[in-house]
């Protein structure tokens, strides 16, 4: 359960960081910028998977 909480604290600072990133306007790019993004998306859903994880675990 630690480890999920861990890894959600991480993730939640990748989110702002990307949200960030759009707010700027850098999202903008090339290639290698597309994909780190596309990584980031992938982030967003694992960031949901464990929080619902985390909630089913305290119900």
């Amino acid at each position: 359960m630690e480890d999920l909480i861990n890894r959600l604290k991480l993730l939640e600072l990748d989110l702002q960081k990307l949200d960030s990133r759009l707010r700027k306007g850098t999202a903008i790019g090339s290639k290698k910028e597309w994909e780190h993004i596309l990584h980031q998306t992938r982030k967003i859903e694992e960031f949901a998977i464990i929080q619902l994880a985390i909630l089913k675990q305290k119900l």
